[in-house]
């Protein structure tokens, strides 16, 4: 693109002079990195301050400084270090940038000498962001450098989409995680509101496809506020076409449904389990049209924000006597865009644009062309670490909005992200750099997958690319994000243990066979841990020779050394216990299951006698049990009959040890009966 060369140099000369001047020490280090920031001998103390008088335009600003300094404990009192927050005409480099308004609307001067504190910022987003620069600045001694920081974001949307169709989090959560995203400078958080197993946005009249927790607008209204408060938009997403099995507990499923021409239902993804049906909204069926009207209505009704996302990915197109009646003979590609245009239409009676996932748009490049530019903003998911640009390259230059969208997690991924899911976020924020994109949008799939409390680092990494990524450094981002978040110096130790457990690739077929819970599974776990691997995966070629036992005993003493570093550092974390303990907890459950399938020959060769073996595999698969569902309890609903994997078979961790526990009970119990 025209503009690439000259954002390039922006970034470039940025970078070049914040690693010039260097960033003070290295226990002061903000993250997301900076762009330009020059640093002056002496320190400005900081345990009071006073707190200058604002413009009423700043008086969220003011109200936002004052609770940052309550949570770090430094006291506001006269005669304390003057801060002031000033809207003005902050000026940032030359740029060619599409988006360069809406980013130099969120930069930031942050001047900090022996005359107090001064954030200056064009709007009171920009001062937002400096007072989170700010905040990370202060040291353990409660003091700050004299500096001068000119700052604003590589991209002008960053954002983080959670996977509440799967498992809707409770409103505590989501609350935490819109003021870690503010923290870290995210400014939008994609709710991926329906899917295959649920709705969890709350809709009247369809009672049998909603989550027990749906969300009401009313109890939704406190989460929306607290969004504006941190300057994060909230996108709602309804899946509009494909990823619509729930509709299979409608009474009238088929009056909703996609049809099929199969004659067994259809046991892939984008099956059901009811003859003739796919899971694919109809285009051709009125009710289904008038429930996107609805939700569409809901969803405008409650969430202020401009778009709505319509879904649309992943859309298997059948086959349907209904379509064909109501459309006559046309292609799968002309039908998939009437029914876009019908949805954007709907969208837009609700004074709303639309985004949709681009990928049925590459398998139907025919219909691009009639797809509005105006309005219609394409999300282009690829998460792969080595992902070619040809999408972006395609979509760019067809003139459309496009916003990025790496996976922090993806299937088939399991307990915990891996380097496959941040060389994948760090090579599209890449990507977005380069080919000018309006944002990164980092997905976050299937939580029934993992502690929702583990992923705390790894949206850091998302948001440090997404705003800071042309500045990026391993070393700084360690040592920041521990000191920040963990209020632990030992930053180098977390990330050395972090990259250990990153490097770690044990995912969901693995995963399963591992989890053997009956007999059956138990002989396939047996077998696979003394035979390489039937089938290349997407770790074609890790798996050495014996099979994939020497594998999982190569990981778990990876685990092992992780797990060293992580507890010898564990008496300095002084912030974000849980989190701090989810993460400890997620690597002792990896090791479990690593350790889990290591046993499976002997358990399998003689069942009766490793009582020792099955009784200290039974202790700890109980344990980590109570930590599974204490962390499920405390971030989405105790009583919700999801946890006893409702719609989730095979994906769902608690399932999958509490099935291992009552299989090992099961084996204990035999040799009893069996002993002389």
């Amino acid at each position: 693109m025209a503009r690439t060369p000259l954002l390039k140099c922006w970034m470039a000369g940025a970078l070049a002079l914040v690693l010039a001047v260097g960033i003070g020490r290295a226990d002061v280090t903000p993250i997301p990195f900076v762009k330009q920031m020059q640093t002056q001998s002496g320190r400005l103390p900081f345990a009071a301050v006073t707190v200058a008088p604002a413009g009423a335009d700043l008086a969220a600003e003011v109200e936002t400084l004052r609770s940052l300094l309550a949570e770090r404990g430094i006291a506001e009192e006269a005669g304390g270090a003057a801060v002031r927050l000033e809207l003005a005409d902050v000026e940032f480099p030359k740029s060619d940038a599409r988006y360069r308004a809406e980013i130099e609307k969120q930069g930031y001067r942050l001047t900090v000498s022996a005359a107090g504190v001064t954030v200056q910022a064009r709007t009171p987003v920009g001062v937002f962001y400096g007072l989170q620069t700010l905040i990370q600045l202060v040291d353990a001694d409660q003091t700050l450098p004299y500096v001068e920081v000119l700052d604003w974001p590589d991209l002008a949307i960053r954002a983080i989409m959670v996977d509440a169709a799967r498992a809707n989090e409770n409103f505590a959560y989501y609350a935490r995680v819109l003021r870690f995203c503010a923290h870290y400078k995210i400014n939008r958080l994609h709710l991926h509101l329906t899917d295959d197993e649920n709705a969890s946005l709350y809709l009247a009249g369809y009672p049998s496809i909603m989550h027990p927790h749906a969300w009401h607008a009313e109890q939704l209204a406190p989460l929306v506020k607290l969004a504006a408060e941190l300057h994060i938009e909230l996108v709602p997403e309804i899946e509009s076409l494909g990823h619509a099995r729930l509709f299979t507990r409608h009474p009238d499923a088929a009056e909703f449904l996609h049809q099929t021409t199969d004659e067994k239902p259809k046991k892939s993804w984008a099956g059901t389990a009811l003859r003739g049906l796919t899971n694919v909204l109809c285009p051709a069926s009125d009710r289904a049209l008038a429930y996107l009207d609805a939700m569409y209505a809901q969803v405008a009704r409650i969430f202020p924000a401009k778009e709505i996302h319509i879904g649309c990915d992943e859309v298997d197109m059948t086959e349907c006597a209904r379509c064909r009646a109501k459309f006559g003979d046309i292609s799968h590609g002309e039908w998939f865009l009437r029914h876009f245009l019908r949805c954007r239409a709907l969208a837009q009676k609700y004074g709303r644009t639309v985004g949709l996932w681009g990928d049925v748009l590459l398998h139907h490049r025919e219909i691009v062309d009639e797809i509005p530019r105006d309005g219609t903003v394409i999300y282009d998911w690829q998460y792969q670490p080595k992902m070619p640009e040809d999408s972006l390259v395609f979509f760019t230059t067809k003139g459309f909005d496009v916003i990025g969208c790496p996976a922090l997690v993806c299937h088939p991924h399991m307990i915990m992200p891996s380097n496959f899911n941040y060389g994948n976020i760090q090579r599209f924020a890449e990507l977005a750099r380069a080919h000018d994109l309006h944002g990164l949008d980092t997905t976050v799939w299937t939580p029934v997958r993992y502690l929702s409390d583990v992923l705390w680092p790894g949206l850091a990494f998302a948001a440090v690319q997404s705003w800071g990524g042309s500045s990026w450094r391993d070393d700084a981002f360690y040592d920041a994000f521990t000191r920040d978040f963990f209020g632990s110096p030992d930053g180098a130790t977390f990330g050395a243990a972090w990259t250990e457990l990153a490097s770690i690739r044990w995912w969901l077929d693995d995963f399963k066979l591992s989890c053997w819970a009956d007999d059956e599974a138990l002989a396939a776990a047996a077998a696979a841990a003394v035979a390489p691997k039937a089938t290349p995966g997407p770790d074609a070629g890790e798996t050495p020779k014996g099979g994939l036992g020497a594998k999982a005993a190569r990981y778990r003493k990876q685990v092992a050394e992780a797990l060293a570093k992580l507890e010898s550092m564990d008496a300095s974390v002084q912030r974000n216990r849980v989190a701090w303990d989810a993460i400890l907890h997620s690597a002792r459950i990896l090791d479990y299951v690593l350790a889990h399938l290591l046993a499976s020959p002997q358990v399998q060769a003689d069942k009766t006698s490793h009582n020792a073996m099955l009784v200290e595999l039974d202790r700890r698969c109980a344990e980590m049990c109570s930590w599974i569902e204490a962390d499920w309890d405390r971030n989405r609903f105790a009583d919700d009959a999801y946890k006893q994997d409702l719609n989730h078979t095979g994906q769902h961790l608690l399932d999958w040890f509490k099935r291992m526990h009552a299989y090992h009970q099961e084996l204990l119990s035999r040799s009893q009966d069996e002993s002389p």
